[in-house]
């Protein structure tokens, strides 16, 4: 092949790169977005099953409990396949699951197709590693985490929003919900089947082949790692905890109708997508990763505790958004695994399913300990409000970080 060729197949591939990523990363964020909408629909759900308030803690987690056990082993396993059709596998797989959640006829089933779906989530992680270090240079990784975050805050905010007016248009069914957001799935598994494509450089296959045999002591032996992790359960236990129960709260404390609260909390998280960009940026270009995450772990969990203090809708409008731009500390955080000394396409793959594990592990304990305070105390005011400080986790990571937080560890050989 000529050098014009060759330079002309590679800037076609860097182009294409936003088109493979831009696929990936929506079909990702949409199926946190139906993860997430579980809040809207839980008064619906509980009053059809007769939920009690521990089981409603166990339903707004269920789809993280197969993250917490399970994503160190499955991310393992699944770094050895191919990203395009492992994708394409756990996103059937994920649209099998949705539609057993809309047809189940009790908790039990309910429960056992939230766990499955969280699942698939989790096995698809290896792809976006892969993905990401065949198209993207690691001195960019932070940004695309960054846009990836925004388009989280777009899609997961947005759903929220759009939740109940879907809800209330399908006559306040929460199976029909569920069946439109099944549909919406599998549109996004076929457009991925259709657009996803991988891209092998010669490097790329030259530390695969390199890799060692023990990914897992590879991987587990970074101590910024576990200090990451750490740093990312307690915001999202806070964060689980308000989506489960917020917007109970305030029908209960304050017959704010369930569209107000939705879109309340998809300010919050439509905030911290677009603020991601702006704190990725800063953490790229002047390396304020730790001043972030220490200043952020705090303002999320007063915002949150102020929550659940006042009925107002400019002064919550005003906390949710504050609280959503400390949330943009997401990619700053979540792109540790990248930025490890040594580390290894598989290690970096089998680190981000760590990173979800450890997201998953908040998630999970955050509706939990809420409903069990709320059951124990009566007081559902006063168990968010004692959740929403976990977010300090953040700040322990902080200071406690050496090198994941920094992109600044070297040049990159990688073609962009």
């Amino acid at each position: 092949m000529s050098q014009v060729a060759a330079e002309t197949l590679q800037e076609t591939a860097s182009a294409y790169r936003w088109v493979v990523m831009g696929v990936w990363l929506t079909s990702s964020v949409v199926a946190f977005m139906i993860i997430s909408t579980i809040g809207i629909l839980m008064p619906a759900i509980s009053a059809e099953l007769g939920l009690s308030p521990f089981q409603q803690g166990m339903l707004g987690s269920a789809a993280y409990w197969g993250n917490l056990t399970l994503a160190i082993p499955v991310g393992w396993w699944a770094s050895r396949f191919a990203p395009k059709i492992l994708t394409t596998v756990t996103m059937l797989l994920g649209t099998l699951c949705l539609l057993a959640q809309a047809l189940s006829p009790g908790f039990a089933l309910l429960i056992l197709g939230r766990v499955a779906f969280g699942i698939t989530v989790i096995a698809r992680q290896p792809a976006r590693a892969f993905l990401t270090q065949q198209w993207f240079p690691s001195r960019q990784v932070v940004m695309l985490n960054s846009i990836s975050n925004a388009m989280f805050g777009l899609v997961v905010g947005g759903g929220i929003a759009a939740s109940p007016f879907i809800f209330a248009a399908l006559g306040d069914n929460w199976r029909a919900t569920l069946l439109s957001f099944t549909a919406l799935f599998g549109v996004f598994t076929v457009v991925w089947m259709i657009f996803g494509r991988e891209r092998e450089t010669s490097e790329y296959r030259g530390q695969l082949g390199a890799q060692d045999v023990n990914v897992l002591k590879g991987t587990l032996r970074h101590r910024d790692l576990w200090i990451g992790g750490f740093g990312f359960v307690g915001p999202t236990a806070a964060w689980s905890a308000f989506l489960s129960f917020y917007p109970t709260l305030m029908l209960e404390s304050y017959q704010m109708p369930l569209i107000w609260s939705g879109g309340i909390l998809a300010v919050g998280v439509l905030m911290g997508g677009l603020a991601g960009l702006g704190l990725g940026w800063v953490a790229t270009a002047h390396d304020k990763g730790r001043y972030i995450l220490l200043v952020n772990g705090v303002v999320i969990g007063a915002t949150f505790a102020g929550m659940t203090l006042t009925g107002s809708l400019p002064a919550l409008l005003v906390l949710t958004f504050v609280n959503g731009i400390a949330f943009g500390f997401w990619p700053v955080l979540y792109s540790t695994p990248f930025h490890l000394p040594g580390v290894r396409p598989r290690e970096i793959a089998v680190s981000l399913s760590f990173i979800q594990m450890s997201s998953s592990a908040g998630i999970t304990i955050g509706p939990l300990i809420c409903g069990a305070l709320q059951q124990a105390t009566g007081d559902l005011r006063l168990s968010l409000a004692v959740v929403s400080f976990t977010s300090l986790s953040l700040c322990v990571a902080g200071l406690l970080m050496r090198y994941g937080l920094s992109s600044r560890r070297g040049e990159d050989t990688r073609s962009s």
